[in-house]
């Protein structure tokens, strides 16, 4: 009998996988499926950062806002002025999508830590309006009682309900991501990257290139601020505080910002340390922190990188048998 190659091993796990995120709600307590749905929408916004750190080079501090505008705009569009539900998030994501061109044609006239300072200033501008406007947004009380719709005869106030819509809405959105990376924009974006020198030498408008990347991570970014507040129910200045923005990088670096999964790694282990050990200790965030600097400097490429060099020098059987058996079958095709 032949035996399975790696890619077929990939996926079957991926399959059982996407089948035990399907069926959760049926063995799992509430709890747990709230913390899904937590690890769901901060996985967008870990992704908005590292599509533009992974694929662009680019660490921009500006995200969390984009996550707080479209809970802002769905607040006073959807709930204030009762605009039916699917037009109020399209009109939501538009508005993301306005300060993503405002931020984005800004910020990218610069590169490096000028780039980082601009996106840091564009948050904190953001966040002081959202804090200080209380006749508008309401200050630090922000905007309360947004709800999931009834659509179609279901129910997305129930959890089990809202899990399986937004799970479906995930798979999609990395699904779309991963198409974007892959194709000759994604291709693009990484050489600007690498050199945009010598891609504005070649003709290629890195400048559009980069903006157009900036737009994209605003929407997912969007996405995620979307979920959280149908999620919540209420959208406050405090979703985009800075300290909100740094937690969002810990999870991209130490899933591995160079990775395309890096982001959806990171996000499941830190919200999960994050529950376990706040659950010991009211310290947590102090254990998380050492967590993140063990990591930084025993594995500065992230928990992906040390799998990937552990599977380089041979020290993880399995996936090295697997290598090996792909490198056997292409010698013999060819």
């Amino acid at each position: 009998m032949k035996s399975l190659d790696a890619r077929t091993w990939k996926v079957i796990f991926a399959a059982a996988l996407v089948v035990l995120l399907i069926l959760l709600p049926f063995f799992a307590s509430q709890y747990t499926v709230t913390t899904f749905i937590r690890i769901i929408y901060f996985g967008f916004l870990s992704l908005s950062t590292g599509f533009l750190i992974g694929q662009g080079g680019m660490v921009s501090l500006a995200q969390a806002a984009f996550f707080g505008i479209a809970g802002y705009a769905l607040g006073l569009i959807g709930h204030e002025r009762g605009v039916p539900f699917l037009l109020a998030d399209i009109l939501a994501i538009g508005v993301v999508l306005f300060f993503g061109a405002v931020f984005g044609l800004i910020a990218n006239k610069a590169k490096g830590i000028v780039f980082l300072m601009i996106t840091l200033a564009f948050g904190q501008v953001v966040f002081a309006f959202a804090l200080q406007n209380t006749t508008f947004l309401g200050g630090w009380a922000g905007i309360r009682g947004i709800r999931p719709p009834i659509l179609f005869g279901i129910d997305f106030k129930q959890t089990a309900n809202f899990y399986w819509a937004v799970l479906m809405i995930y798979f999609v959105g990395l699904f779309v991501l991963w198409r974007i990376a892959k194709s000759p924009f994604g291709l693009m974006l990484n050489g600007t990257r690498e050199s945009s020198e010598r891609m504005d030498a070649l003709g290629y408008p890195t400048y559009w290139i980069k903006v157009i990347a900036f737009l994209i991570a605003a929407v997912y970014a969007g996405i995620g601020g979307l979920i959280a507040t149908y999620n919540t129910g209420v959208i406050t200045p405090t979703t985009m505080q800075l300290p909100r923005m740094i937690w969002i990088l810990l999870m991209v670096i130490l899933g591995g910002a160079s990775y395309f999964w890096g982001p959806v790694i990171g996000t499941i282990v830190v919200v999960w340390l994050d529950v376990l050990i706040s659950q010991v200790t009211e310290r947590y965030n102090l254990v998380i922190g050492i967590i993140f600097v063990l990591t930084v400097l025993f594995s500065p490429t992230g928990i992906l990188g040390y799998l990937d060099n552990m599977r380089r020098r041979n020290k993880i059987p399995i996936l090295n048998k697997f290598n090996n058996r792909k490198i056997q079958q292409e010698k013999e095709s060819s």
